[in-house]
């Protein structure tokens, strides 16, 4: 008798091969049968009209935090996701000194937008090295599988203190405690190894994230380091990646030099390497770039595997009344901002106080976070691109379906149109611009790197920018987006999108037990 049979379902197995229609019987957590299954189970699940798929693997997600403190780990579980991998862009909490907790604090509530309120009580700091840490989230009894990269910010500050702070260089013997850490951390379980370079990332007291400017001898010993346990992933977001939307970094100048590290790094650590490619506005070559300059050092270069990682579609910043908008620094909206939200709205609605906030100078308060103060002057430029949101959103929006058009049509300034739509009813209105990957107004683009083989699916960031970005239901998205509602250009087949969501994951990460519905494997299985 087995413990569950799936009977009857569209089996999309991860290989990418044509789906096919069988019961998928499961014993002790395992697939133990495909096929016309005569036994019975104690527990029956009648999938006759829908999809059977492995679990989601989210390579890319900024949990590091919410691991410790919630064991369903949502909005990535409702769609979908049974492996989750943290620990992404350099950024993270382990390993740490009780006396360096606080800059890390503020690095994750700069960097991911992650409520230092919500870190400070969420953790309860039961760690100090990496393996410490990974043994602290093994107390948990979480709804999927979590793994980490181990990160370079919070590394380099255990090994070098104040001076990695202060972004000094790193001596020799800095970099040996370096490699030995990571090494330690790769026998402990960590996944792989992840930095950033990008200068928009900063602190909510306006610091560089450590390790941003750390030179090639540093990351080279890192590189090999991690490669040297055979196995684990090289991760990184490059400088310049997404491009110049806060006049912090500029990608073009840039894009040779970070290719060729890339490449180097790779090498060095003699293990696959993954890094964020987006599309963006000021700079639309460099994503192309990226992407055909992979390929070409692939083919030059046969024993390396390099996989640029890209999101599905277009990175949305939401704009509602909790969330960033335009008249967040305005001092006439300050006056009411901790208002609950519909009063805010309401009095918002005031005549004299919305002529006021739309007239006025942003005049940030003392402490606020420089990234978003920047972020946040820039949007009323930008407010004609934003396209509201009703019971669905629209992720391939065209143009007559941008403020910019609708308040042409109703006689006013798209910043105008915006104020009054996000403070009409009780609050809650929104409103998406895609401010990454919807350089042409179309996802034609991210089409083809999606269909580019050697392109791994990711940059969902769940866990992170809770108050400008909810892009972990990527998952979910690909499926129904990519294989069936796509309505202005070509779409995906079925079982290749399965797949990249799937068994490519698994197999970038070594995770041979999952990724696949065949028997032996983890009956990781999602039925949609």
């Amino acid at each position: 008798m087995f413990d569950t049979i799936i009977r009857g379902g569209r089996i999309a197995d991860g290989s990418g091969e044509a789906t096919y229609t069988a019961d998928v019987a499961i014993k002790d957590g395992l697939i133990t049968e495909i096929g016309k299954v005569s036994a019975s189970a104690a527990n029956e699940i009648d999938a006759d009209g829908a999809l059977v798929t492995p679990g989601f693997i989210d390579l890319h997600t900024h949990y590091d935090g919410q691991f410790v403190w919630d064991d369903t780990i949502d909005p990535s579980f409702s769609h979908g996701v049974t492996t989750a991998i943290g620990g992404n862009c350099g950024v993270g909490f382990a390993p740490v000194e009780k006396e360096f907790r606080r800059p890390l604090v503020e690095m994750m509530e700069g960097v991911e937008e992650i409520p230092g309120i919500v870190i400070d009580e969420g953790l309860d700091w039961k760690w100090r090295s990496f393996g410490d840490y990974l043994d602290r989230l093994q107390q948990n009894q979480f709804s999927m599988d979590v793994a980490s990269h181990i990160t370079h910010a919070p590394l380099r500050v255990f090994a070098m203190g104040e001076r990695a702070i202060n972004h000094e260089k790193a001596t020799p013997e800095d970099i040996e405690t370096l490699a030995r850490l990571v090494r330690e951390a790769m026998d402990a379980g960590a996944v792989g190894f992840s930095c950033g370079r990008l200068l928009e990332h900063l602190s909510s007291v306006g610091d560089h994230v450590p390790g941003t400017f750390a030179n090639d001898d540093e990351l080279l010993a890192i590189a090999s380091a991690m490669g040297s346990s055979g196995h684990g992933v090289f991760q990184m977001i490059p400088k310049g990646a997404i491009g110049n939307i806060i006049d912090q970094d500029d990608m073009t100048n840039n894009r040779v030099a970070e290719m060729e590290r890339l490449v180097r790094l790779t090498r060095a650590a003699g293990r696959p390497s993954t890094y964020t490619v987006i599309e963006f506005s000021d700079e639309p070559e460099n994503r192309r770039f990226l992407v055909e300059e992979t390929d070409r050092v692939l083919k030059a270069n046969p024993g390396l595997e390099m996989h640029p990682q890209c999101a599905s579609r277009g990175v949305g910043s939401i704009m509602m009344l909790d969330s960033h908008h335009p008249f967040k620094f305005k001092p006439a909206y300050l006056e009411i901002a901790n208002l609950p939200a519909a009063q805010r709205a309401e009095a918002m609605r005031d005549p004299a106080r919305r002529a006021a906030i739309l007239a006025q100078e942003d005049a940030p308060p003392a402490g606020s976070d420089p990234m978003i103060v920047r972020m946040v002057g820039r949007m009323p430029m930008t407010a004609g691109r934003y396209v509201l949101i009703g019971d669905r959103v629209d992720y391939e929006p065209t143009a007559d379906q941008k403020i910019e058009a609708l308040a042409a049509a109703a006689g006013d300034t798209p910043l105008e149109f915006l104020y009054d739509h996000i403070t009409a009813g009780d609050g809650t209105n929104a409103a998406i611009s895609f401010m990454l990957n919807y350089n042409e107004g179309n996802l034609d683009e991210t089409f083809e790197m999606m269909a580019n083989p050697n392109v791994i699916s990711g940059l969902g960031d769940g866990g992170a920018h809770v108050r400008l970005i909810c892009d972990a239901s990527q998952t979910t998205f690909q499926l129904a987006f990519w294989t069936r509602d796509r309505k202005r250009g070509p779409k995906l087949p079925l079982e290749y999108v399965v797949r990249k969501m799937t068994h490519d994951g698994a197999r970038l990460y070594g995770m041979n037990d999952r990724g696949l519905i065949k028997v032996g494997k983890r009956a990781d299985i999602n039925v949609l």
